[in-house]
């Protein structure tokens, strides 16, 4: 996080921030004083209890837009090293004319999963397709 920090976007958020909670504590600090001057009144006291609260405002926006951008760094980091991260292989069978398997693939494909696999199924659907128009006639071969 402190990586993240030292970027040129986050110091200028973070003086942004910085600003901001100042200005709220002027401001409450203002109210405060004017609140007791003889022309203040309870409605002066009251923003005087608001003015830091927007303050807390801007601070906790700045610490989640913070935690959320290192949260999203994290997350492209991680991607980024299983990327990059070596592939298992397994070796292939002595008599296979093909080189190394990649783990996790089964030996004869998608057919290997048998009738009731979810290929048999497309392939049973693209073969009824396939029947009903071998049925349909030609423009040509309707009788007029």
């Amino acid at each position: 996080m402190l990586r993240l920090l030292a970027t040129p976007r986050w110091i200028g958020w973070t003086l942004v921030a910085l600003a901001a909670v100042l200005v709220c504590g002027a401001m409450a600090w203002w109210q405060v004083v004017r609140a007791e001057s003889p022309g203040g009144s309870l409605l002066n006291a009251g923003y005087a209890f608001q003015w830091p609260l927007f303050g807390l405002f801007f601070a906790a926006l700045w610490w989640r837009m913070l935690r959320a951008e290192a949260r999203a760094l994290d997350e492209v980091q991680a991607e980024r090293r299983v990327r990059e991260a070596p592939t298992p292989v397994r070796a292939a069978p002595a008599d296979s004319p093909f080189g190394p398997r990649p783990a996790g693939v089964v030996p004869g494909g998608m057919d290997a999963a048998g009738p009731g696999s979810e290929r048999a199924r497309w392939n049973a659907m693209y073969a009824a397709l396939a029947a009903g128009e071998e049925r349909r006639e030609t423009p040509e071969e309707r009788p007029s």
